[in-house]
Formats: structure tokens, C-alpha cells, sequence
């Protein structure tokens, strides 16, 4: 039998369509073009757990109230060189590129800049926060509290958010470096995509309610995901969380609403979590930086090949070529995502997501 493959959106299709949904559920003008590279460049660079598939979901939010579409982001510190501020219930994908913005703004003056941000939500794929440091030609990093997935190490209970975090390292002419990860064996949005579609998870991913190793997709969204490498990714987890929730007086992940986290939820919680936001400068600091990163770039990536392996690749690299490969062709839509956005479509009143033949 002949599988037909999947439909492709182009990404102009892809940003009309996120732009009138986020517009139908109040997004501001001012922020939605935040809002919609946030999910378009999730699914270019082939991050599909945080692009579109989540729409219907956040979107709900905002019209019922659930997460603010239109958050009046204020300053509650100013430190100068750094700040905290407020995300007034707003989209976290929204709320820490404005946050990144504003380090941006203070390292071009102080050499650095830290933002740290309380009363948000979900931010999304974290790739898309350090670009806007990198865009600047600035080293970004960021960080996120979260909802709770993921036990503490030699735990059964979901405590922990899975500790995600990007750094973002400008190049003069080639792209970036970007290193966009979490401390968790995998995403629980892969997990869930798995279960939705009736698959196993490798074991190790997860355990399920009674605390046993499950791979069981479903079962695994009944329980909770493990750190990677063991205390390793335990660790990092904890550093992540003092940094994003603790440093900015937010909620816990242990202390967020989980029904989101739940198989078969259609509406974001509000989770009133925290990030952090860190740009530097690379002007204050050695003026040779560029040519001592292209020179480390040659070394990794010159070096002898293991057995079987045809190149090594620069952390995003596979990402960034994914990208410019679906600028070009399309993104790839499977036929239940786009069932679930034509649905949503109808239910908002906008029009359905453009597909073109792959």
C-alpha cells in the first residue's frame, strides 16, 4: 500500500493562519508578531510539539479568560543592569521575548543585561527567545519555570518542571549556535503526541502513577518523566528552577495546576511560572571573539568521524537546516494536526490553515 505523504503549509500560510488566531482570541497588535514567530518557528525548525498543534489550546485560554491575551507588562525592579518584572498573566511566548528584548536593551548599555520575569505562562520553544539576543549580536541565554512532569531523582512525584534552557552564540557569517534543551529524557510533548497516536516510548522516558517504568505512552502520561542521566539532569533541573522561579518569587512547578498535563486537555492552564533572560555583550569582552569561535567551529567539526557518522554538526545546526529546507518547501502537516486546526478554524471563525500538496 502506497502512503501518500503529508500535506505542506508554506510559512507565510503558516503566519496568516497563527496571526487570526491569536487576533481572534485578543492578542494585541503590538505582540502579535511575537506570538506568531513563536510558533512558526517551532514548526520550521522542526520543534512540531510547540508549533501549531498548540493553538487551539492557548487560544481557548485567552478566550476564557484563563491566560491574559493582552498583558500590560510593567517593571517591578529596575537594577539597572538588571530587572524584574511582571508578565501580568500573559503567554510566556510572548512575555519572554519581551524579557529578552529588554536584556538586550541593558547589556547594549552595561556589557550585560538580566531580566527576571514572574506571573507567566508556557513560553514555548526557547529557541525562539535567544534569537532575538543573537539578532542583536548579543550571546543569549534563557530559562523557564514550568508545569510539574518530572520527579526528582530517586522520586516518583511529578516536583519538577523538566528544567529547559537555551543558550543562543551569534556568528559573523555563518548561522548560529543555538543549544535548546531540557533536562528531562524527552519532551512530555513528544509523549504525548505518542500516546495520542497509540505508540510506545523507549524505556527510561517515564514511570507510570504507581512510580514502575513504563513504555506505555499513555500510561507515562498518567505519570511522570525522568531527568536525563540520571542526578545529572536532577541537577540542572534545580539550577533551572532557582533561576526562573525562585530568583523571581514565582510559583513552583510543584505548586502549578497540572489539568493541562492531563491526555485529552484542550485549554492551557495558567501556571503563573517564571523565566530568566541573559544577554551579553560580546563587544565589552575580547574583540577577538568571532575569530576564536570560528576557530573552535573548525575543530569540532574537522575532527576524526566515528564509524558510521558522515559529519559532526554545531548544536541547532540540524535545526537551522530544517528550517531553511521548509522556507523553501513547506512545513509538513500530519492529516490529524491539520484536522484538529481546521476544526479549531471553524469553531473561532477564521479561515482554515492553506495546504498545498507535499
Amino acid at each position: 500500500m502506497t502512503v501518500q505523504p503529508s500535506p505542506v503549509v508554506s510559512a507565510d500560510a503558516a503566519r496568516s493562519f497563527v496571526a487570526a488566531a491569536g487576533a481572534s482570541g485578543g492578542v494585541p497588535e503590538s505582540q502579535l508578531d511575537l506570538f506568531v514567530a513563536s510558533f512558526v518557528e517551532a514548526d520550521l525548525r522542526g520543534v512540531e510539539t510547540h508549533g501549531m498543534i498548540r493553538i487551539p489550546a492557548y487560544v481557548r485560554a485567552f478566550l476564557r479568560g484563563i491566560v491574559n491575551a493582552a498583558p500590560a507588562i510593567s517593571v517591578v525592579n529596575d537594577g539597572s543592569a538588571s530587572a524584574l518584572i511582571d508578565g501580568d498573566n500573559g503567554l510566556g511566548m510572548v512575555v519572554g521575548q519581551v524579557a529578552m528584548d529588554m536584556a538586550v536593551q541593558r547589556a547594549r548599555e552595561y556589557g550585560v543585561g538580566a531580566v527576571s520575569v514572574r506571573n507567566s505562562n508556557h513560553s514555548g520553544m526557547l529557541a525562539v527567545h535567544v534569537q532575538r539576543a543573537v539578532d542583536q549580536g548579543m550571546l543569549g541565554f534563557f530559562t523557564s519555570g514550568g508545569a510539574p512532569i518530572m520527579a526528582a531523582w530517586g522520586g516518583a512525584d511529578a516536583v519538577l518542571g523538566n528544567g529547559p534552557f537555551a543558550w543562543g552564540i551569534p556568528r559573523a557569517t555563518a548561522f548560529p549556535i543555538v543549544v535548546d534543551m531540557a533536562a528531562s529524557t524527552a519532551a512530555r510533548g513528544k509523549i504525548r503526541v505518542l500516546a495520542a497516536e497509540g505508540k510506545s516510548i523507549p524505556q527510561g522516558w517515564a514511570v507510570d502513577a504507581t512510580g514502575n517504568p513504563t513504555t506505555d505512552a499513555r500510561a507515562a502520561m498518567e505519570g511522570v518523566i525522568l531527568p536525563m542521566a540520571g542526578h545529572k539532569g536532577y541537577g540542572i533541573a534545580v539550577a533551572m528552577e532557582v533561576l526562573s522561579s525562585v530568583l523571581s518569587g514565582s510559583q513552583l512547578a510543584a505548586e502549578a495546576p497540572r489539568d493541562f498535563l492531563k491526555e485529552g486537555s484542550t485549554v492551557l492552564d495558567s501556571w503563573k511560572i517564571g523565566h530568566f533572560a541573559l544577554a551579553l555583550n560580546l563587544e565589552v569582552f575580547d574583540h577577538s571573539f568571532q575569530e576564536t569561535l570560528e576557530r573552535l567551529v573548525v575543530i569540532l567539526t574537522r575532527s576524526r568521524l566515528a564509524k558510521g557518522v558522515d559529519r559532526v554538526l554545531l548544536p541547532g545546526q540540524p535545526e537551522w537546516e530544517r528550517r531553511q529546507d521548509r522556507l523553501q518547501h513547506g512545513i509538513p502537516i500530519s492529516p490529524r494536526v491539520l484536522s484538529a486546526l481546521d476544526a479549531f478554524a471553524a469553531e473561532v471563525g477564521i479561515d482554515p490553515l492553506r495546504t498545498q500538496p507535499a
